[in-house]
């Protein structure tokens, strides 16, 4: 027992060295995050991040570590250097402050940008058909006479009811610049081309996270072009000094990768989930003897089942490109039981080497 309780300690001693090391490593990556905006260049080096892991697994490999723990461990402590970056260099705001009305300010996002633009220092205001207020923010249950004073209107409805808020800001001849941060387009287009008809100020974003993200860090910011540099110009200043990269798109090559971005990804674990439980196993016999590959799927799964059905259906049924999706997979499924059924090795195998290029191509 006493020679185990001296093992004990040298491993305490070792934890705490590793917290040390770490945390001398969070402070140059401070110094190097006020470097990087001395400078003037971009949060992320995309080059320098997979520099530094291939180092980490070349090390690792020489002292007989684990080479995917090496990794894991090392993307780890470069997405906390980079959420560290941010937090500390990268998410104040120099512009002018804004007086904004966030349309359905009481769901997940709407509460997540009412948040994010109050602690940026605008003065925000929530309209909603929900009865109750937010605590900390100006409740309007009509539109029409939120709109007073507001520079800013931002769209975060259901899917299914964009079009409508649209159509009525441009009844109201609303002098704000208006954005909406649908995550399908197709069916807003008709709306949007009536704004700007009548010379609304309009754009459209799509953040690619949810009302869970904390930080900005490695976060993508979809920005669909209405013709209103102004509308343009203030939304992309709102995100300027955050470490969001903002990706132009047009509406329809939008909907085009969204459909494989979120309507492929969500449909494979929707059907993963059925697929399990139209087997007749229950979940906990599963899990009994569930193998590495099998947990990870699970976790994804588990995240996407447990979202709103509601915005996950509007997703798959109002982008028209999913339809496309749906014959490709199908295509694709019985492509891959032929060559199994068929026992085709090498037609299996080339799946794996070709999947393996495509990939590296990042």
């Amino acid at each position: 027992m006493e020679r185990l309780k001296v093992l004990r300690m040298k491993i305490k001693r070792i934890d705490q060295k590793i917290l040390c090391l770490l945390q001398k490593r969070m402070l140059l990556s401070s110094a190097i995050g006020r470097e990087k905006k001395k400078i003037g260049i971009a949060l992320q080096d995309w080059s320098v991040e997979k520099s530094v892991i291939e180092n980490g697994i070349r090390y690792a490999e020489d002292i007989g570590l684990d080479v995917n723990f090496a990794r894991t461990l090392i993307t780890k402590i470069i997405e906390q250097s980079r959420i560290q970056q941010e937090r500390l260099h990268y998410s104040g705001y120099s512009g002018k402050r804004e007086d904004v009305l966030i349309v359905g300010g009481l769901g997940g996002m709407g509460r997540w940008f009412a948040y994010f633009l109050q602690n940026q220092g605008h003065r925000v205001a929530i309209n909603d058909i929900k009865r109750t207020g937010l605590c900390g923010f100006s409740y309007y249950k009509d539109i029409k006479s939120a709109l007073k004073g507001k520079s800013l209107v931002l769209i975060s409805t259901p899917l299914t009811i964009v079009p409508g808020i649209i159509e009525t800001l441009t009844g109201l001849n609303c002098n704000a610049v208006v954005c909406d941060i649908a995550s399908v387009k197709s069916h807003i287009i008709p709306a949007i081309k009536k704004a700007i008809e009548k010379n609304i100020k309009i754009t459209s974003i799509h953040p690619m996270f949810g009302p869970s993200c904390r930080t900005l860090s490695d976060k993508v910011v979809c920005l669909c072009d209405c013709g209103s540099p102004q509308a343009n110009d203030m939304i992309t200043h709102i995100f300027k000094n955050t470490a969001t990269r903002i990706i132009n798109l047009s509406f329809d090559e939008h909907d085009r990768l969204v459909s494989y971005v979120l309507g492929l990804s969500h449909f494979i674990n929707i059907l993963f989930i059925k697929n399990l439980m139209d087997s007749g196993y229950a979940f906990k016999d599963l899990k009994k003897i569930a193998s590495t590959t099998f947990n990870a799927q699970m976790e994804t799964a588990n995240s996407v089942i447990k979202e709103n059905p509601e915005l996950y259906f509007e997703i798959q049924s109002l982008n028209p490109y999913n339809l496309d999706l749906y014959k490709d997979l199908k295509i694709c499924l019985d492509v891959l039981m032929e060559i199994v059924k068929k026992g085709k090795r090498d037609a299996f195998k080339e799946v794996f080497q070709k999947g393996c290029r495509w990939l590296d191509e990042y």
